[in-house]
């Protein structure tokens, strides 16, 4: 039983769709385990790092501050600072005044504090009445006005703390503010306590520049720090606002790794970010590495699959055009063997069965053959010849005698009817041979019915010496009278045509004809092979087994092609044709 559900799909279409679902669909699950794996390596390889170096940041800030604490501390130990500072102290009526003398020794106290330290923009005391002392003579004024001191208030706050003000730019400087990083601390007498005024160290960029700029874990990493009271004082930027603390660490961590660290000394927040799509770069480039290795391997497999997936489709296709040859009848096709495998063997099969069924069909054709012969032999055998010949003229000369002209003719028609049939020498015959044996057939017919019968012989005289089977005729001549015949009398016609190279017999009459349910019947029973006979068409004296047995002679000899069919019926009349080579007597 043949099952056809779904629609066809070539065998290389299948290879070839298997092949690249086995090459690709393992190379993607591969991949991409192999990204979220390395990816979540470097992600967290970077996160440590990351930590490290904020750690050590860490440390080294705090290392730095406290040395610039020891520079404000070392205010506190100065004896002549503090004379001066306490002289400061109260501004008068005539102004802050400074003189020369202090001036030369508040030089020399910073100068001596931060000799070598390059990274500083400058040391500043500033005194309770206004005045300004610094190491910058030339490039200072030399008084403070409160009013543009906000800063000291944070200092004071601390009561003597250090205090890390955030970079801003300084109206102290002569020529324009300046921007700088500062630390600060409110100046007391140590016997006291009394406020006396307040230290300030400005930093250049290059100071926290030189221990944070350095610090690069990626392209787009950064680095900020924080004071205590969480205001910006790294990265030094004149461009937009820097992200507050908050923006910074609230950053959704799906996109960029942070590390927070706290020093230990000066209460410094420091915050170092990393986007994550610096981190799956590398990554992706080992990826699109990968991939366009991977791809020009998949051509290669691809390429290889499709040429072992034509290897092996190659050898089916062309069993398959054999197949279709035998199947319409050429037994004579051999497939050729292209491998040594299961398809060789089913190759070689198939050879071997072609063969055996070539030899079975002739050795079928030759015994249908000899069946045939056997048949008609045992037909002519029935009756003993000589016998007969001698009964029939005898009767005849009886005939004559009586002056019987009519049973003399049918006496005689008998006689060469007899010899006909009993004649073994010939199987087959002329056409007019056979017509004449009908037209003696249908003498003793008319004479058995008198008026009732009538027959037209009316074939062309060029195709009375074509070749025939011998005994085709009789028996559709005989089923004609014996179904056809009715009340009314019945015409028997008998013609003739030639079409390429075939020669159509059609046998007509004018009886009762036969019904659509009759002629279908009849039609499928001449077809079918004589083992699926059944009822009175099966009985081999019937006459439908004598049209069936026609028809096979027929198909035997010259083929599918050709045999007996019914031409016309109707609800008067029917018509069937015998079509068969025209063949000449060689």
């Amino acid at each position: 039983m043949k099952l056809n559900k779904s629609p066809f799909v070539s065998l290389r279409t299948k290879f070839l769709v298997l092949f690249c679902l086995m090459i690709t669909l393992p190379f993607l699950f591969s991949g991409y385990l192999t990204y979220q794996k390395y990816s979540t390596n470097v992600e967290r390889e970077a996160k440590t790092y990351s930590d490290q170096i904020v750690e050590q940041l860490s440390i080294n800030l705090e290392r730095y501050v406290k040395d610039i604490e020891r520079i404000t501390i070392a205010m506190y130990y100065d004896a002549n600072l503090l004379q001066i500072l306490e002289k400061h102290k109260i501004a008068t009526v005539s102004g802050n005044y400074k003189s020369i003398e202090e001036q030369i020794k508040m030089s020399q106290l910073i100068a001596s504090i931060i000799i070598d330290r390059t990274e500083l923009e400058g040391v500043f005391i500033f005194a309770l009445d206004g005045t300004l002392f610094s190491n910058l003579t030339e490039t200072i004024k030399g008084n403070w006005e409160p009013n543009t001191s906000a800063w000291m208030e944070q200092v004071k706050q601390k009561d003597g703390g250090l205090v890390i003000l955030p970079p801003v730019a300084w109206n102290y400087y002569l020529n324009k503010p300046k921007e700088a990083l500062s630390f600060a601390r409110l100046i007391k007498d140590p016997l006291t306590n009394r406020e006396l005024g307040y230290v300030k160290v400005d930093l250049t960029s290059k100071g926290f520049e030189k221990i944070l700029s350095t610090v690069k874990v990626s392209k787009n990493s950064k680095l900020y720090v924080f004071n205590e009271s969480l205001q910006p004082i790294y990265p030094f930027t004149k461009e937009a606002p820097l992200p507050s603390y908050d923006e910074i660490v609230s950053t959704s961590s799906s996109d960029i790794i942070t590390s927070l660290r706290t020093t230990g000394y000066g209460g410094l927040q420091i915050v170092g970010t990393i986007p994550k799509e610096d981190l799956l770069k590398d990554a992706r480039k080992l990826t699109s590495f990968t991939l366009w290795i991977s791809v020009v391997s998949l051509i290669f497999a691809f390429g290889a699959a499709l040429f072992t997936s034509n290897r092996l489709v190659k050898p089916v296709h062309h069993l398959q055009r054999k197949m279709r040859r035998v199947q319409g009848g050429d037994f004579q096709e051999r497939a050729t063997v292209y491998s040594n495998d299961e398809i060789g063997l089913l190759t070689e099969g198939f050879n071997s069965m072609v063969s055996r069924l070539d030899i079975m069909i002739k050795e079928m054709y030759e015994l249908r053959l000899r069946e045939k012969d056997s048949e008609l032999n045992a037909l002519q055998s029935q009756i003993n010849p000589h016998f007969l010949y001698n009964t029939l003229e005898s009767i005849n000369m009886v005939a004559v005698k009586e002056r019987n002209n009519e049973l003399s003719q049918v006496i005689t028609s008998l006689g060469k009817l007899l010899r006909y049939t009993v004649d073994k020498q010939e199987r087959f015959v002329y056409l007019k041979d056979e017509l004449a044996f009908v037209q003696n057939y249908l003498n003793i017919q008319s004479f058995r019915l008198e008026d009732q019968l009538s027959a037209e012989i009316l074939v062309d005289f060029s195709h009375e010496y074509a070749m025939v089977p011998k005994l085709i005729l009789q028996p559709i001549v005989e089923n004609a009278i014996e179904h056809g015949l009715a009340k009314e009398p019945i015409t028997i016609q008998i013609t003739s045509k030639a079409e390429g190279q075939d020669l159509y017999i059609f046998v007509t009459d004018n009886g009762k004809g036969i019904n659509p349910e009759r002629r279908k019947l009849v039609e499928q029973r001449l077809i079918e092979p004589e083992r699926h006979q059944s009822g009175l068409l099966s009985d081999k004296k019937s006459k439908g087994f004598a049209l069936r047995n026609i028809h096979q002679r027929l198909v035997i000899l010259y083929g599918e092609s050709y045999g007996l069919s019914i031409a016309h019926t109707g609800p008067e009349g029917t018509s069937f044709c015998i079509r068969i080579p025209f063949q000449w007597e060689e």
